[in-house]
């Protein structure tokens, strides 16, 4: 039984939830207490801090860092997930150059109401939203307060398909904010690929796979 104390930087895999990392996790470690600090997406892969024993106390604390994610967003269509596991439900004709797309990028820093996906893990009347989506339920979500302090473009990888990074506080939705970027470009959007690079002070260079800790390659970080 591991009973060191403090946080594990794991690199998460695409296409395994937060919480099937953290059983995988718990089965080869086998601590007394083990939590992921803020959830990442199944399609999403990178830094997903977990907490190892009493390090599980910080669950607050970590939940209020901010987070730096490189993301592929793709103009001129809209998914009901709003990335790339959804089904196409709004699509148009366009041809987005970047220098529109990095002229946009500062105008989208700053405090902002932001209106999460249907399709997300925001509970409403105790049910999560993706819940009451995939049931067919029409439902509304209520905007929360989202900070952008850095957005930028960084390359235009194909027609319409830009990579951006992006860092902003914790709660933000990055395929919303593929959404809305979309909306300002007068066309639709869906995120196609997320990797959170930081989370707080800790650096995807600082991060483990679950293979690494298998073979006993990893560290607990006292904080």
């Amino acid at each position: 039984m591991l009973t060191d104390n403090g946080i594990i930087v794991l690199n998460k895999p695409t296409n395994m939830s937060s919480s099937q990392a953290v059983q995988k996790v718990k089965h080869i470690l086998k601590p007394n207490k083990i939590g992921h600090m803020g959830t990442l997406d199944p399609l999403g892969s990178g830094v997903l801090i977990l907490g190892i024993n009493k390090g599980t106390r910080l669950f607050d604390s970590f939940l209020k860092h901010t987070k730096t994610y490189r993301a592929i967003f793709y103009f001129g269509e809209q998914t009901d997930t709003l990335d790339s596991e959804g089904k196409v439900i709004k699509k148009n004709m366009c041809d987005i150059k970047i220098e529109d797309v990095q002229n946009l990028c500062p105008k989208f820093i700053g405090k902002f109401d932001q209106i999460p996906p249907q399709y997300s893990a925001k509970k409403i009347n105790g049910k999560k939203a993706y819940q009451l989506a995939r049931s067919g339920e029409e439902i509304q979500l209520k905007p929360r307060a989202i900070q952008i302090y850095d957005l930028s473009c960084k390359a235009q990888l194909k027609k319409n398909t830009f990579l951006f990074e992006i860092t902003c506080s914790s709660g933000t939705y990055i395929r919303s904010l593929c959404r809305d970027f979309a909306e300002a470009l007068s066309t639709y959007g869906t995120m196609l690929a997320i990797v959170r690079t930081k989370s707080g002070d800790y650096d995807i260079t600082q991060s483990c796979t679950i293979a690494d800790i298998e073979k006993g390659n990893y560290k607990i970080l006292t904080v």
